[in-house]
């Protein structure tokens, strides 16, 4: 029997993705099963009420809630979880800037430790009285697919993903502006009959393209981007992780100021396409295969979720012989690599 239930609160949609697979990979460890809640459940009355009242603890499992914001904590209440029996609960909080969103359920006890997604989210968390926190950052799964990333035949200059500036957001105007520099593009990736199809049509454009696209959500907020603060977010390690240069305005967070290498990005001005292409055409020249596999690989070095799984069963005390076998191999395959440049 799994000594973890790992239940899953993060939306449906597509942009959700690469946390449904991360929890799926994280299961994978434990020879258990991801549970899928309702988020809208969380947020309901009963989840609330159920919320308020003290937790009994017991039983053989512990649970981690992985909560796509603060509120989702709340999962751990909902109808049909709540009667559940733990020993210890813990949460690990995906947009955990959302500092202001911090519910009181994060902060009786019921928790025994919830981890955040960036290092500078610990103390807001702390100072709204949530007693017991660390940081687990953001990653995606390299290692599975080592092999087809490292085979690069990449075909396409420029990649848009995501949301863009306003300067940079007509993808019709920024090809014909890249084809007169000699560059070729890419508008935005089509998106598929389910999340997981419009997945794929993504990683099959990162995998042809040299540079992708990318700036701060300071640069281009949104309705349900924070709108003072910067984080580093999945495009941008997905993009990385397939050997593209990211080209746009780099979030200021400490995951980027001790993850990111100087090579990963190239800054580029948000108002002024003309001047960003013509830095982008001129970086192009320097950029080869050998450039491309060596993203990867300080990308499996740096985000790849086995060492977040890592310090997760450390803090939870929990062993598992498969997660330790593969760190093993990575460790070995990336001495090899290393050793052959």
């Amino acid at each position: 029997m799994a000594e973890l239930d790992v239940i899953v609160a993060v939306p449906s949609d597509a942009g959700w993705e690469p946390i449904r697979k991360m929890a799926q990979l994280l299961c994978s460890y434990l020879d258990s099963e991801p549970i899928y809640v309702d988020v809208h459940k969380s947020l309901q009355k009963p989840a609330k009420i159920i919320g308020a009242f003290p937790r009994l603890k017991k039983g053989k499992k512990k649970v981690l809630v992985i909560a796509y914001d603060p509120g989702q904590l709340y999962a751990i209440s909902q109808v049909g979880i709540f009667s559940r029996l733990y020993s210890e609960i813990y949460g690990w909080v995906i947009d955990s800037f959302w500092a202001e969103r911090i519910p009181r359920i994060a902060t009786t006890g019921i928790y025994n430790h919830i981890f955040v997604t960036d290092p500078g989210d610990i103390d807001e968390w702390q100072k709204a009285g949530v007693a017991s926190v660390s940081a687990l950052t953001w990653g995606a799964d390299i290692w599975s697919n080592i092999g087809q990333r490292l085979d690069i035949h990449k075909t396409n200059d420029l990649l848009r993903v995501g949301r863009q500036p306003r300067d940079w957001e007509d993808d019709a105007a920024t090809g014909d502006q890249a084809k007169k520099l000699g560059l070729s593009f890419q508008g935005r990736p089509p998106f598929g009959n389910s999340p997981a199809e419009s997945a794929q049509h993504l990683e099959r454009a990162l995998k042809d393209s040299k540079v992708v696209l990318a700036f701060t959500n300071k640069i281009s907020p949104t309705r349900y981007t924070h709108p003072t603060k910067e984080y580093l977010t999945g495009r941008w390690i997905d993009a990385l992780g397939w050997g593209c240069m990211v080209a746009g305005q780099i979030p200021q967070t400490k995951v980027s100021e001790k993850y990111l290498w100087p090579e990963a990005a190239l800054e580029v001005p948000y108002d002024d396409v003309a001047e960003g292409l013509y830095k982008i055409a001129e970086k192009l020249k320097t950029i080869d295969n050998h450039y491309a596999q060596q993203q990867i690989i300080n990308t499996l070095e740096n985000f790849d979720w086995r060492f977040r799984f890592v310090s997760l069963f450390s803090n939870l005390e929990i062993i598992s012989n498969n997660l330790e076998r593969d760190i093993y191999e990575i460790f070995i395959f990336l001495s090899i690599f290393n050793k052959s440049l």
